[in-house]
């Protein structure tokens, strides 16, 4: 089978997810310079969404529009209802039998122009790459599952797959696992962006060896914004937001946010700019500042525009985060960084993260009964120490970079 120069890009962005985004556009640029000689198609849920945020890439719709209607009518990739999911299954299984008729170029059978279209891109690529995330992991399931579906299509089509800087894990159950192996096995390489979780979870599976290596976050070297966003340079950086909680979890979260931030302002003569990484995060932040304003607490205009967030965060003496990207960007910009997580989830993505660069200690899980006393050790520690934390963050970096350099002459070596 005679394969074209493209190169197919997946990853979960797409839906306005700043640090998603900003994994996409480092990855596309990466790719484009490093293999001029090819044809970068990145694959998306809405591809006019993607060429405004992306424009000087091109773009077509990805597996969950285009086998599961992520976004049109009839759409089964959500699991917004119980049907659903067995659906989903029963689709899958159709797509691998009708990828069997276009490995032979023999007519499909009820699937619709933009599924054929789908297979007919991972039948000719030379390589599949899935960029980094956290989306292949058993919290996540209908990503999970397309992607173990993408997979498993293209070692029907020959196509190469190779995966960078990825969280991935948290099978769950048997059936997850099964699903892992069968997608996972077949793939080339499999870089992760922590230092044990993602690790051990793939050895559950058997799968272990040198192409089972840590690599950074592909969003750790993403560009910034030229000029300033925020008129001072003398202020810490803040992101939470609700992830599947109740509306008593949401009060008791805001609560304990507010504890912290006022053991920050008590205790230091730096601000707080509060940053949201999606649209939905600034929910969480007009939640908090209607019920305790502040005039040292500020709210930085949610905009698409990674660069500039990653901006605000290089200005800052500190982030303090509940999500995975503020610690990336913070540690891409020598950036002390605190882990504020409130679930499993983000204690497994965020200590890992933290951990490529040496500061693991740095998380609070905010479930715990002692979560403000650890926050006012490590806000100390930290502190005192700053300068021996940046030292630590830098050298890991260079590790790291050592790290993605072995990946990409890997894939290299498969083109």
């Amino acid at each position: 089978m005679k394969k074209s120069r493209n190169i197919l890009v997946a990853g979960g962005y797409g839906y306005t997810n700043l640090g998603d985004e900003a994994q996409c556009e480092a990855t596309l640029e990466l790719l484009t310079k490093r293999y001029p000689q090819y044809q970068i198609i990145n694959l998306v849920p809405d591809v006019n969404h993607s060429k405004d945020m992306h424009p000087d890439y091109f773009h077509e719709y990805a597996s969950r529009t285009a086998f599961f209607n992520e976004g049109l009518p009839f759409n089964i990739y959500s699991f917004g209802k119980i049907w659903t999911v067995p659906v989903f299954l029963l689709k899958s299984l159709w797509i691998l039998f009708n990828s069997y008729l276009v490995k032979y170029d023999l007519p499909t059978l009820f699937l619709n122009p933009r599924s054929v279209k789908f297979l007919q891109l991972l039948k000719e690529a030379s390589l599949f790459y899935f960029c980094g995330g956290g989306y292949l992991t058993g919290e996540t399931l209908s990503r999970f599952w397309d992607g173990m579906l993408i997979c498993r299509l293209c070692k029907i089509f020959n196509t190469p797959v190779v995966m960078s800087g990825q969280t991935i894990g948290l099978w769950g159950n048997l059936f997850n696992k099964m699903i892992a192996i069968w997608g996972l096995k077949s793939v080339k390489m499999i870089t992760v962006r922590d230092e044990e979780f993602s690790l051990k979870d793939l050895d559950k599976i058997g799968l272990n060896g040198e192409n089972y290596f840590v690599t950074h976050d592909d969003a750790l070297h993403c560009a910034k914004s030229k000029e300033r966003q925020i008129d001072s340079d003398n202020y810490i950086t803040l992101n939470f937001h609700y992830w599947g909680m109740s509306d008593k979890q949401k009060s008791v979260y805001i609560d304990k946010i507010n504890k912290i931030v006022n053991y920050v302002l008590n205790n230091t003569n730096y601000d707080i700019v509060l940053i949201a990484m999606t649209q939905t995060d600034t929910l969480s932040l007009n939640d908090y500042l209607n019920k305790y304003p502040n005039d040292r607490i500020k709210v930085y205009e949610f905009n698409l525009d990674f660069k500039k967030i990653r901006r605000v965060i290089a200005d800052s003496k500190m982030c303090l985060t509940m999500k995975h990207h503020p610690i990336i960007f913070a540690m891409g910009e020598d950036v002390p960084a605190i882990s504020l997580a409130f679930s499993g989830y983000y204690v497994h993505k965020n200590v890992g993260a933290l951990a490529q660069y040496g500061q693991e200690k740095f998380s609070v899980n905010l479930e715990d009964n002692d979560y403000y006393e650890k926050f006012m050790d490590l806000y100390r520690d930290l502190t005192e120490k700053r300068s021996d934390v940046i030292s630590v963050i830098q050298s890991r970096k260079s590790e790291l970079d050592k790290r993605k350099a072995l990946f990409l002459q890997k894939v290299d070596d498969i083109l």
